[in-house]
């Protein structure tokens, strides 16, 4: 725009100019420029200079003219490059489930029982994704809730997973000089699929309470409350299946019937003559915790995994009949309750399942030794919520579905032993 102006005003000045000269050699314009003796030096000078300075200007303008079409062609070009369907990267704070504006926006739709602003927040076919906080209080009650999540690796994925475990180690062998050495490789047979099972807690509220409790001005107060619910019934459900699940079409137990069929009698110490619980022995405990291999009776995570029925059987027995097998931590132990150590089975921590199977019935695992490191559970990326606010809608109540994925393998069974009843 300046470099026009300023080729208006070297025009205007250049057309006076001519006019001037024109009028005073009393000879048309074009008569002028083409006979320069009609005009002297200075003249012809002040007219060579104007000419240039016009064709100055008028570079000047096409110049910026031209940068103003190329910027125009560049953003026209970064416009059509962009993808045709906004990714998580590109949304708005209002679909960042981490935002405070997607907070804001789910409270209000729990609140209202607004079924299709849920289904905007939505970016899959499961529901919107539950805020970021509160799904952290749930995690967090997760953790707190259930025994296994606390001591065994969790990990996160985002698909399905085909996981490879080494069958065997690479052959080593003790050569002379110059000795043949047979190589070997690692060989790798078994491959453990994971498949993320959903799981969902229905949590039924009233009106009034969302209203009251929870209201509409962010995540806290009642929504507290209610998230530490919903964490714990899932944390309850999981643990139950983390140990007895079968492993077809839900998690696969640590103390179920795979486990079970994996140690067969190799690993196991066993009373299948139908014998009682309590008739188990010291010597039951001693062998079954010596049936772990050396090699995985080291790390935080060997450990027991038993009921409350085991601990209160295994404290009863004795050496002889006033002696008993137990030791509770006292002052003088290392292990003290007084700084903080629970006692130990056979020198070993145990954990207390309340899962962990307590009937007689033939072939039921009560007692699980090993190296938890090799039985972990996968939780699949994000949890979501779906809102219905029809089915109560005659007490005035809306109904929260709490979507949540898991999973839960044996990765080694060698790396364990049971007591089974």
């Amino acid at each position: 725009m300046d470099q026009l102006n300023e080729l208006n005003n070297l025009t205007h000045i250049y057309r006076k100019s001519l006019a001037e000269i024109e009028q005073r050699a009393g000879a048309s314009t074009q008569a002028v420029i083409d006979n320069p003796f009609k005009v002297d030096g200075s003249t012809r000078e002040k007219i060579e200079r104007m000419d240039a300075d016009l064709s100055a200007a008028e570079h000047a303008v096409q110049d910026a003219q031209l940068r103003r079409m190329a910027q125009e062609n560049a953003a026209l070009r970064a416009k059509l490059d962009e993808p045709r369907f906004a990714t998580q990267a590109t949304r708005s704070d209002a679909l960042d489930i981490s935002s405070k504006e997607y907070a804001a926006r789910w409270l209000k739709a729990v609140a209202r029982g607004d079924a299709a602003e849920l289904r905007v927040l939505s970016t899959g076919t499961s529901g919107a994704g539950i805020p970021t906080d509160m799904e952290r209080r749930i995690i967090e009650k997760l953790q707190q809730a259930n025994v296994l999540r606390s001591f065994c690796p969790v990990s996160t994925i985002d698909s399905k997973r085909t996981i490879t475990v080494e069958g065997n180690l690479p052959t080593t062998a003790l050569v002379a000089e110059q000795g043949a050495i047979t190589a070997a490789d690692p060989t790798f047979g078994t491959a453990i699929s994971v498949t993320p099972y959903k799981y969902v807690s229905a949590t039924t509220m009233s009106q009034e309470f969302i209203e009251d409790a929870i209201g509409q001005g962010g995540i806290g107060g009642g929504l507290d409350w209610v998230a530490s619910r919903i964490g714990l019934s899932l944390a309850l459900k999981m643990e139950s299946d983390y140990t007895t699940g079968a492993g077809t079409s839900g998690p696969e137990g640590c103390a179920g019937s795979a486990m079970q069929s994996a140690l067969a009698t190799a690993s196991q110490v066993t009373d299948l003559a139908g014998a009682a619980i309590t008739t188990i022995t010291a010597d039951n405990v001693i062998d079954t915790a010596h049936l772990v291999p050396v090699q995985y009776r080291q790390g935080p995570r060997h450990s027991w995994f038993v009921s409350d029925t085991f601990v209160k059987v295994i404290r009863k027995l004795k050496v002889n009949s006033a002696e008993y097998v137990w030791v509770p931590a006292g002052a003088s132990n290392a292990q003290s309750l007084a700084v903080g150590v629970p006692g130990t089975i056979y020198g070993i921590p145990y954990r207390v399942g309340q899962y962990v199977p307590t009937a007689t019935t033939n072939n039921n695992i009560f007692a699980l030794v090993g190296n938890f490191d090799y039985f972990e559970i996968f939780d699949r990326t994000g949890m979501t919520s779906m809102v219905d606010p029809y089915s109560g809608a005659a007490n005035h109540r809306v109904t929260l579905y709490t979507y949540a994925r898991t999973d839960s393998r044996i990765m080694l069974a060698s790396a364990f032993a049971a007591i089974t009843c």
